[in-house]
Order: structure tokens, then sequence, then C-alpha cells
């Protein structure tokens, strides 16, 4: 299988490079670095038409080279060009034709640094891609290393079960980590102290069903496995507060489904996702549940 990098044409991204790398090294699959050209609508022999193209070869030509330049240096990768009029199909067709495993892509150089602001193509490729999609938090580095704990985010859901045994099967392929964990984000009215005490009852009933849910989705068979992975609830007001109050470090990437409601086979994110992943401190995975299915049968 391949790691499939979508790279801009327009701008240097480092990050959606350190990602992939650290992707690659834990993996060990190949990794193909894909720019995108876009292609003329109305192809023409005018001086104009001429001119165009030749910015366009200039915008390719410095793109790979910036690419093979901040490639990490201890792993090896393809670089080519695919002709389309829009990104996210280019990159889709060219994941086809590398057996790609995952698309890797980067935040919007308009975002906060350090975390993650969805740009118009990744934002199209979670929802439309049936693969797997990785996005680098704005300014990201791995620093050569591998990924040491996957964080499944866990919603109980009826779709969880299968994400955790899919999340299961990532973590053993990689040799790492894995844990579980949900936010609850209070968001209770300022306006009296009753609206606050009931939304402490909510957040702690909802608490207690998670940790059940999470304790029947690890023990299918009523036995507990061998390795239990550990279970962590962040709790704040917002979800920046319920972010910080969870523990992270380097090596981690959060992995989180597709919508129940979405189409099965490719990923859809809904709102609470959507949020999560622009609060997420670390990388994040979007899964399908196509390819949940699919990870959970091996």
């Amino acid at each position: 299988m391949t790691i499939l990098v979508g790279y801009p044409l327009k701008r240097r991204a480092r990050a959606v490079l350190s990602l992939a790398g650290m992707l690659a090294r834990t993996s060990g699959e190949d990794l193909v670095v894909c720019t995108v050209i876009p292609a003329p609508w109305m192809p023409g022999l005018s001086r104009a038409d001429q001119g165009y193209r030749a910015y366009i070869d200039e915008l390719v030509d410095t793109a790979m080279a910036q690419a093979r330049e901040d490639m990490p240096s201890d792993v090896s990768a393809e670089f080519t060009t695919t002709l389309t009029r829009s990104a996210p199909s280019g990159l889709l067709e060219a994941a086809k034709n590398y057996d790609t495993s995952v698309i890797v892509v980067g935040s919007s150089d308009a975002g906060q640094f350090g975390y993650i602001s969805l740009s118009s193509v990744a934002d199209r490729l979670l929802h439309s891609s049936p693969l797997p999609v990785a996005v680098a938090n704005r300014g990201f580095r791995a620093a050569g290393g591998k990924i040491k704990r996957i964080t499944l985010s866990f919603t109980g859901g009826k779709h969880s079960s299968l994400l955790l045994v899919a999340a299961r099967t990532m973590a053993a392929q990689y040799g790492c980590q894995l844990r579980l964990a949900s936010f609850a984000v209070e968001l209770s009215p300022p306006e009296t102290a009753r609206f606050r005490a009931e939304g402490a009852a909510v957040v702690a009933e909802w608490t207690e069903n998670i940790y059940a849910a999470a304790e029947k989705a690890l023990t299918p068979d009523g036995q507990p496995p061998a390795a239990q992975p550990e279970i962590v609830i962040g709790h704040g007001r917002d979800w920046e507060e319920a972010f910080e109050s969870v523990e992270w470090q380097d090596g981690d990437v959060l992995v989180i489904g597709s919508s129940d409601s979405g189409p099965v086979a490719r990923v859809f994110l809904g709102s609470r996702a959507a949020k999560i992943i622009r609060h997420s401190p670390v990388p994040v995975v979007v899964v399908p549940r196509g390819t949940a299915e699919a990870l959970s049968q091996e």
C-alpha cells in the first residue's frame, strides 16, 4: 500500500511532509508526493495561453523542488504530478493509481499555528474520500519520530464498537499504544446557577454512560483484553478547555470516525467531528466506515 501526500502548488508545506514521514516510518509503506496541476478549461494556442502554461510549469517546478528539499532525509519518496481541473478529484484519481491506504493533506495557512484549519481541498476530501484522510496541524513537526499512541475519539454511538476494532488493528499494525478519549463540553447557559447545576449533572451522567459504553465495547465477549486501553474524558466549558484537560504528547495521532449518518463508503463529517478536528492539538486521521469495516476483519 502507499501513503499519498497532497502537496500544494503555490505554497511551501513542511507540515504535511512531516506527518507523511511519521506515517511512513511507522507503517513501512511507500510514500508518493503528488501535486495537482490545474487543467485548462479551453486549451488554445494564443500567446496568453502559452504564457499561462509557462507560469504553471514554473509553479510546478518550484513546488516539486521545495517538496524534495523539505522531505525528511530518512524517508524515501516518489514525486509526481497529475493534471485535472480540481485538486480533490486529482488526488482521489492518484489514490486509485497508487493503491493508497491514506491521503495526507495539510492545514490552511490562514489557520492558528499548532491547530488544524481545513483548506478547501481538505474539506472536500473529508466529505468525499473513500479512503482515510490524515490532516496535519499547521506547523506540525514529527522530529524524525514514529506514531507512539493512537487516541480514538469514542462517542459511544452505534458504530463505536466497529471503529474501536479498526483502531486496535491500526495500533497493532503500527506497534503503538491505543487510548480512548471522549470530550464533554458543558456549554451551560450562564444566566442562573440552576442551569449550571443541571448542566453539570447531565455531563456527569454522560460521563458514566461513556465509560460504560467503552467498557462494553472493549469486552464484547465478556473477557477483558490482555492490554486494556486507557480511557480519558476531557471536560470543559468549551472545546478548547475540554482538549486542554487531556494530556497530549509527541507521537500522538487522533483517530475519528465518519458521521453515523454519512455514506458508508466515504468520509463524511458531522458537526461534532468537525469541532473535534478544529481543536485537536495533534494530527487527525478520519476513517470512513467502509475502511473501518475492512480493518475490523483483519
